[in-house]
């Protein structure tokens, strides 16, 4: 999602200046900068996102190859492919567009290959053990600390201090000392630096950076309790398995002595095994992980602790059914709020939209949003994550306007749901063929049936189907998981998904058509994942989101039977709720 940009083209000029001047002092060919923070966290403060100083990029993922020679190359997937045109000087900045099904870490070593680039540097906190091991096949590889960019680049800072929640457990259903229980056997510890793992199995929430419940740690946890380093803490905290202990994120080694020394108290099984996952645990604290335990007393999880969130239980399942009630009627009344200006004459900007969704997400009890709101008028709602709403762009009848937004509630689980709608007036057929299409996949897809362990590419290519059959595709998957946060692993569908679904995972189901200059639709419904109630074997999915869609850009007559039985039956759903614009009371 778009972000408020600081730098302009020359200051990014500058700074490639700058790193170019350091790597060729340090013998580098090519140097790898991380959207990332030092947590590997999606979801980064832009300040904090080394790879916009060398791009002007706001978009939330990308990946960015600096070669000495030439300009630098920014790889984004079909999300942004529009945003990073608009945004980076292509002067400065080469976008490699990925296709679709290709991944970023194929993309980056096409490149590297293409162009011979052998020697590349890293910063070692802010790239993941598993992307590390990945470049060193096929170039040498250098890992420099933090301070040694800092001294290079004017890099800002960013105050991270919120009073940190605790949920009670009606809302979370599962104590801290019983995930540990479950997870670790005596002698075991896991460390983890994934932000919604260890807001998980604490049961703690912050809100401390924008559009995440989550706060910035690093754990080890035990079977019976989590040590949590924090470089402050405000607020109480009354779970008796945490044992907090605060000091500098860099000085992971600090944090572990004081834990073997704590452990000594309090336990008699000293630890013999100390499981990470190698795509959430930057290289610097690997080195510190390994010097401390030893690297055979280190072993690796990939998945780290998303295996145990993704499974939702039913405490947690309540809590996001509650949270989307009234995200849901956040919508619903934003929608309104902009059908009742049409008919009233009024006039009014993208950014006022944008405000009042956010407004409405406020009046029914959200503490934040999950999300930056994607609030889009006319061609703008073609720009798959567009996040810029505008002042100067002004609401008029016959567009499709796009809205994609999410909250938090005080269970801390992200809300996330995108209706498409017409600003006003009467749709054109085009308009309806291209709404009424979406709205087919959308169906589809919430009305499949399948057994357990059904990969997410089966489910995908269902979603694809009607748009496939109008001659287009759209370049992102169809679904992703949701939980502390917007995106969570453990439910994925798209084309190259083979994580199996499981019931009580989480995910949503979004597919779209997008035409650039013209406009796009988007619908997307976020499922729970449960047994068929007549069909042994079987799973399917249970909306967790009831809001109506736009009755004016369908076209019933491209329906079949089926898809209108599906349709009346979730109307009158979201009837029952008082959140159909078929059937306003």
């Amino acid at each position: 999602m778009a972000k408020e940009r600081f730098l302009t083209n020359l200051e990014v000029q500058a700074n490639i200046g700058k790193l170019k001047g350091f790597m060729k002092t340090r013998k580098l060919d090519s140097f790898y900068v991380s959207t990332n923070d030092i947590f590997l966290n999606e979801y980064v403060p832009l300040t904090d996102s080394h790879r916009y100083y060398f791009t002007n990029f706001t978009g939330s993922t990308a990946e960015v190859i600096v070669p000495l020679e030439g300009r630098v190359v920014l790889f984004v997937d079909g999300r942004y492919y529009e945003q990073a045109d608009m945004e980076v000087d292509p002067k400065l900045v080469e976008v490699f567009k990925v296709p679709y099904g290709m991944g970023m870490r194929e993309a980056m070593n096409k490149i590297m290959t293409e162009r011979k680039l052998k020697s590349l540097g890293v910063e070692g906190d802010r790239i993941d053990l598993s992307l590390c091991k990945h470049f060193e096949t096929y170039a040498k590889v250098t890992s420099f600390n933090n301070a040694e960019l800092w001294n290079v680049i004017d890099f800002k800072t960013e105050d991270f201090n919120k009073k940190i929640l605790e949920p009670s457990l009606d809302l979370v259903g599962e104590s801290t000392f019983e995930k540990c229980q479950r997870i670790l056997k005596p002698g075991e510890a896991f460390y983890i630096t994934a932000l919604d793992s260890i807001a998980w199995i604490t049961n703690l929430r912050r809100f401390e950076m924008p559009y995440q419940s989550t706060f910035r740690a690093k754990a080890l946890a035990t079977n019976e309790r989590v040590y949590l380093l924090m470089e402050g803490i405000e607020g109480e905290i009354k779970n008796p398995n945490v044992e907090i202990m605060t000091g500098s994120f860099s000085k992971v080694e600090d944090f572990l002595e004081n834990i073997s020394f704590v452990e000594k108290l309090f336990s008699d099984v000293p630890v013999k095994k100390v499981f990470y996952s190698d795509r959430s645990l930057n290289v610097a604290d690997y080195q510190k992980l390994s010097a401390h335990f030893g690297a055979d007393t280190l072993e690796n999880k990939t998945e780290g602790l998303v295996p145990y969130h993704a499974l939702k239980n039913p405490v947690e399942l309540k809590s996001m059914e509650s949270s989307f009630n009234r995200g849901d009627q956040a919508i619903f009344e934003t929608i309104s709020w902009v059908k009742e200006q049409v008919k009233d004459g009024a006039t009014f900007s993208e950014l006022d939209f944008y405000n009042k969704c956010n407004e409405f997400y406020a009046n029914n009890g959200a503490l934040e949003q999950s999300f930056k709101t994607i609030s889009a008028f006319g061609p703008n709602s073609s720009i798959i994550h567009f996040s810029n709403p505008s002042d100067d762009v002004e609401f008029k009848a016959g567009e499709f306007v796009l809205l994609d937004s999410g909250g938090y509630f005080e269970s801390g689980y992200a809300t996330d749901t995108t209706r498409s709608f017409l600003s006003g007036g009467a749709a054109t057929q085009k308009q309806k063929e291209i709404y009424t299409t979406v709205l087919k996949s959308i169906l589809h897809t919430l009305n499949a049936v399948f057994p357990e362990g059904t990969w997410g590419s089966l489910i995908d290519g269902l979603a694809r189907q009607p748009v496939f059959k109008y001659g287009i595709n759209y370049n992102h998957g169809t679904g992703h998981g949701v939980g502390i946060n917007v995106h969570e692993g453990g439910f994925r569908l798209s084309t190259t998904s083979n994580i199996p679904l499981k019931e009580n995972t989480v995910g949503s189901i979004e597919p779209g058509i997008y035409i650039p200059g013209y406009g796009g639709v988007r619908l997307e419904n976020v499922v729970a994942i449960e047994k068929h109630p007549s069909l042994n074997g079987m799973l399917r999915f249970k909306s967790l989101v009831y809001v109506g869609f736009d009755p004016d850009l369908i076209d019933e007559s491209l329906l079949t039977d089926e898809e209108q039985r599906w349709l009346e039956e979730y109307e009158r759903e979201c009837q029952k709720r008082g959140r159909s614009f078929k059937y306003r009371s």
